[in-house]
C-alpha cells in the first residue's frame, strides 16, 4: 500500500470553468465598484448616440448589478461542485491515512526511522496541509463571493430613486 499524501487535495481546487467564472465575477465586481464608488456612471454612450438621464443612469447601475449577480450565481454553482470534489479528495486522504496506519507494523516503523535518519523530515507537509488547504479555500471561494456581494450592494445603493 502506498503512503498517503496530502498533495492531491492541495492541488488547484477550481476547474477551468469555475476559474473563468471567478475571473468574470471579479472583473465585473471591480467594474461595478468603480462605477458606484468613483461615480463613473456614463452620461452618454457616444458610439451609439445614447444620452443617459439620471433615471437611465440608475437603470444602468441596476443592469450592472444584475450582471454581477449573474456571475456570482454562476461562480457559486460551479464552485460548489468543485468544493464537493475537493472535500471528497480530503475525505479519501483521511480514510487512506486511517487504513495505512491500521496496517503499520513494527518493521514499518523501523524502516521509517531508518529513512528519517538519511532523508530530511517531511512532517511539515502533513502538519501544514490542512491550514494551507483552508487558506486556499477561503481565498479561492470566499473572497470572490464577498467581493461580488459588496459590488452588488454598492451598485444597488448607488441607484438614485425619483
Amino acid at each position: 500500500m502506498s503512503e498517503p499524501t496530502p498533495v492531491e487535495f492541495l492541488a488547484d481546487p477550481l476547474s477551468a470553468i469555475t476559474r473563468s467564472e471567478r475571473r468574470n465575477l471579479l472583473f465585473a465586481s471591480i467594474a461595478g465598484i468603480l462605477l458606484a464608488k468613483a461615480g463613473l456612471v456614463p452620461t452618454q454612450i457616444a458610439a451609439f448616440g445614447i444620452v443617459l438621464s439620471v433615471p437611465e443612469q440608475s437603470t444602468f447601475l441596476v443592469i450592472v448589478a444584475l450582471i454581477v449577480l449573474y456571475f456570482l450565481g454562476a461562480f457559486i454553482v460551479y464552485g460548489l461542485a468543485d468544493f464537493f470534489i475537493l472535500r471528497k479528495k480530503y475525505q479519501d486522504y483521511l480514510e487512506h491515512v486511517d487504513t495505512y496506519m491500521e496496517s503499520w507494523s513494527l518493521e514499518d516503523q523501523r524502516a521509517y526511522d531508518e529513512r528519517r535518519s538519511r532523508v530530511p523530515d517531511i512532517a511539515w507537509l502533513y502538519r501544514g496541509s490542512k491550514p494551507v488547504a483552508l487558506a486556499r479555500v477561503l481565498f479561492e471561494y470566499a473572497v470572490p463571493i464577498l467581493v461580488g456581494l459588496y459590488a452588488a450592494v454598492v451598485l444597488l445603493l448607488g441607484v438614485q430613486r425619483p
